[in-house]
């Protein structure tokens, strides 16, 4: 079986050592935008770099949108 995550209710192949920030890059989210919950608590934008994904997290992936 190969490692995996869920983001926003869609599985995703895990890398080893893949850490927030990169997940995001490769899904095309773009990190400094993005507000990540991971297993049901908020992850901080200046973690996301070091915070490594563990086979079976889930994530939630938000986008602000600004309006007026």
């Amino acid at each position: 079986m190969s490692a995996a995550v869920t983001v926003n209710g869609r599985v995703h192949e895990l890398e080893a050592g893949e850490t927030v920030e990169r997940l995001l890059e490769r899904l095309g989210l773009g990190a400094r935008y993005a507000l990540v919950e991971r297993n049901g608590d908020p992850v901080e934008r200046a973690a996301y770099g070091s915070v490594e994904l563990a086979p079976g997290d889930t994530l939630v992936v938000a986008r602000p949108v600004a309006g007026g």
